[in-house]
């Protein structure tokens, strides 16, 4: 018989009402600290999510639940389903490459209802028709507002773990069992670390290995930096020294300087006494440039002059020329324009005979033309009447059917009126009309037997003979005619074309006063340009006259300035000497000053480098200081990465402290899976050429110990789960720690590796296990593709897959 079930979970608490209701608006009011605190799952709704293309519900009632299905039917992506909605992670989307978009549909969501504490939750997460997503969260029905960030931080907030905690806590999965019996005790070890979120510790001590390495780059820079300002503060003597030579130097280049500035002065004044005379001397020597340039300009404007009178003289025997050549222009240009008109009027006309010709020929041609066609037409008529096999018409044809029916009837009434009683003389008048009626139907019989379907023939080509040669009659009329009235309009145009008087003789005419005209058109053009030009000029008779003058006063002028330079050229001698020396102690005492200030530069740059290491020397105490620090921080972080985080720290250390718990659990879980075959599992770490594991022995039927590898593949299943149980309600069974650990009542179990049961017996003790465990868990829900062992379930889910690839449920009871 199968074992008893244990009781149902609790109904989810009714609504607040009233104040009550009121108090619990928000999520800050919340309380995830009570003794009842603890992931309870309710129902999980989906559309469009993976395999589940329709929206589907799946509610989890009892305490324990089985999910049944075929291996691919979709059963684990409920599990997906449920990370999904809570954290927006699957097992599917941990995967490289694979993204949300590849798991969940436009318009595709996943909402889940929990309960926490006293509280019931309800998740949506999806995306919307355009590929955008979205989460909501309500508490007891109120919507809890939030951006997508805020909203997951509560989620997580409310589970009391984040993604991977959850995972641990919550699901046991077909591969987690396996790994615990893997091969070598390293693969154990990973298993173990991450099932109780240990290889936080590994990061730890990559974290510290990175730290380390930064450290010490740091303490190399700091030794570095330490070595170079140690060189630099060397040179504090030396340059001590060099300021001291600096110093009594530029004391003398001072006192040089100082002089040349005395002896500077001293020129500069007596440079002063002779500026007056200086200024009189540029005054007159720039008066007397400027009459210079005055004088050239009066020169050049005279030269200027000249040259204009001669072109004035030029000009007036060109126009003259001009005016004798261009008398006769206007009258070649009317008689041109006359020639042009009667050309113009000629070639009109000519063309208007031309379009006359045109016509003719065209008359011609289609005379010619039409006559052909029906000449042809004319021929083929001709033709098929000769091809005709009788000479009768229709007309002719008729009258001789007429006839014969006529003298037929005759005959027949000749014959009926011989049968009568008559006097011989007019019985011999009958018989002769018979007679002679029957050799005139002889003759008509014989023309009636030409008589065929071409006497109708015969009939219509003679018609259209006729009509053909009637209009051939027509045609040639009408052409004779055309043509002479065409041939009228041709004399008249061509008696018009003569009345113009417009030959060959006018024609060469007309082309030699062309070339007159255009050469005399030139001529024209050139004349009335030179008088132009002449205009511009002007009489420049008067300007010469003028200008002469004007040359003449700015000679006297400048001859009185030059005899006055001459007067001042000794003093300005004796400004240009001084001025020279004054330019040569300025350029000694620039060459001073520079020395002074390069010196005073130098002397400064000494002092800051000297104040700079000075400076230095006590930045050198200070980094031997932080160097100290830095290397004692070395130390320290040495020993975390080298002793606490590593394996055989912290790690080996929290093992430790769960194996008792765990072999002591397991022990009890494997004793139950068995019906008390194996009841002693030991588990323990071990060290070996620096290399860290996990070992699993178990007491065989011969009371030794075994590893547990050394068991069949349904054993092996029986000890990988009897250790993932007790992990499973160690886990569950561990405080609330951050977002790593927490109290979880639900547990999902995938797979459960129980096909490799081989008995019946061994199935019932592991489903009994199950219920077993519902003294931790409020809920259990197997997920499983074995049908017997579905059918001990009071509530069942089957899920199948449809024709198209959907997944589709099925509540069985």
């Amino acid at each position: 018989t199968f074992p008893s079930i244990p009781g149902k979970s609790k109904d989810f608490p009714e609504e607040k009402t009233g104040e009550s209701k009121k108090s619990s608006g928000s999520l800050e009011k919340t309380s995830t600290s009570s003794t009842d605190a603890g992931f309870i799952i309710d129902n999980i709704e989906m559309r469009k999510f993976m395999r589940y293309t329709d929206k589907t519900t799946i509610v989890f009632p009892e305490k324990f639940t089985v999910i049944v299905g075929k291996t691919g039917s979709g059963k684990t992506t409920i599990l997906d389903a449920i990370t999904f909605a809570l954290y927006k992670s699957t097992s599917r989307t941990d995967l490289p490459g694979v993204k949300i978009e590849d798991v969940c549909k436009n318009e595709g969501y996943v909402k889940i209802c929990f309960h926490q504490g006293n509280n019931k939750y309800k998740v949506k997460r999806g995306l919307t028709n355009n590929g955008k997503s979205y989460v909501t969260l309500k508490m007891n029905d109120e919507t809890i507002p939030g951006s997508i960030p805020e909203t997951d931080e509560k989620i997580k907030n409310i589970v009391g773990l984040d993604y991977t905690g959850f995972r641990n806590s919550t699901f046991v999965r077909q591969e987690e069992m396996k790994q615990l019996g893997s091969e070598t005790g390293s693969e154990r070890l990973e298993i173990f670390q991450k099932l109780f979120r240990l290889e936080t510790f590994e990061k730890a001590q990559n974290t510290s290995s990175e730290k380390l390495r930064s450290l010490q780059l740091e303490i190399k820079g700091v030794e570095s930096e330490l070595a170079v300002k140690n060189e630099m503060v060397a040179k504090l003597p030396e340059k001590t020294k060099i300021l001291n030579e600096k110093n009594k130097q530029i004391m003398e280049e001072k006192r040089k300087l100082k002089d040349l500035v005395n002896v500077l002065d001293e020129k500069q004044k007596e440079q002063v006494e002779l500026s007056k005379k200086h200024d009189e001397y540029l005054k007159t020597k720039a008066r007397i440039e400027s009459k210079e340039e005055t004088l050239g300009e009066i020169e050049k404007k005279i030269g200027e002059a000249d040259e204009k009178e001669k072109a004035v003289k030029s000009l007036k025997e060109e126009i003259e020329k001009l005016e004798k050549e261009t008398t006769d222009y206007e009258s070649l240009r009317n008689e041109g324009e006359s020639l042009r008109e009667k050309m113009q009027n000629a070639i009109h006309m000519e063309r208007e005979k031309t379009l006359f010709v045109e016509q003719k020929n065209r008359a011609e041609t289609e005379y010619k033309k039409s006559m052909g066609e029906l000449l042809e037409r004319l021929q083929m008529l001709e033709d098929r009447a000769k091809n005709l096999t009788t000479d009768i018409d229709k007309d002719k044809a008729f009258s001789l059917l007429r006839t014969e029916g006529g003298l037929k009837e005759r005959i027949n009434r000749i014959e009926k009126e011989m049968g009568w009683k008559l006097e011989e003389k007019i019985k011999q008048e009958i018989i002769r009309e018979k007679n002679d009626a029957e050799k005139e139907i002889e003759n008509v019989s014989m023309n009636v037997k030409k008589i065929n379907a071409d006497s109708f023939l015969k009939s219509e080509i003679q018609k259209q003979t006729e009509t053909v040669k009637n209009d051939l009659e027509r045609n040639k009329k009408g052409y004779k005619e055309k043509i002479v009235e065409i041939d009228n309009l041709i004399k008249e145009k061509q008696k018009s074309i003569d009345e113009t008087g417009f030959g060959e003789k006018q024609k060469k005419r007309l082309s030699e006063l062309r070339i007159l005209i255009s050469g005399k058109q030139e001529m024209k053009e050139k004349l009335d340009l030179k008088r132009k030009e002449f205009q511009k000029i002007g009489d420049v008779s008067h300007l010469i006259e003028n200008l002469k003058k004007q040359k003449k006063e700015n000679e006297e002028a400048l001859k009185e300035k030059e005899i006055h330079l001459k007067e001042t050229e000794p003093f300005e001698t004796k400004y240009q000497k001084i001025e020279e020396e004054i330019k040569t102690i300025g350029e000694k005492r620039n060459q001073e000053d520079r020395i002074v200030v390069s010196l005073e530069r130098d002397i400064e740059n000494l002092k800051n480098e000297i104040t700079e290491l000075e400076g230095i020397k006590k930045e050198i105490k200070e980094a031997e200081k932080k160097c100290n620090e830095l290397r004692k921080t070395s130390e320290i972080t040495t020993i975390l990465k080298e002793n606490i985080f590593h394996k055989k720290g912290i790690v080996m250390y929290a093992i430790n402290k769960l194996l008792p718990h765990l072999e002591t659990e397991a022990s009890k879980n494997l004793s139950e899976l068995t019906d008390s075959r194996f009841n002693n599992v030991k588990i323990e770490t071990y060290e070996e050429n620096k290399k860290y594991g996990v070992k699993i022995n178990v007491v065989g039927p011969d009371n030794a110990w075994h590893d547990v590898q050394e068991f069949s593949g349904g054993e092996k299943t029986q000890i990988n789960a009897a250790l993932r149980f007790a992990i499973a309600k160690e886990l569950s069974s561990l405080p609330q720690v951050g977002k790593t650990y927490g109290r979880m009542k639900t547990l999902f179990i995938d797979e459960g590796d129980l096909g490799s049961l081989d008995t019946e017996v061994s199935r019932e003790l592991f489903v009994k296990k199950l219920f077993d465990m519902g003294k931790f868990f409020e809920k259990i829900i197997l997920i499983t593709h074995l049908t017997e062992v579905s059918e001990r379930f009071p509530n069942r889910i089957q899920i199948n897959m449809s024709a198209n690839g959907e997944s589709r449920v099925e509540v069985m009871g």
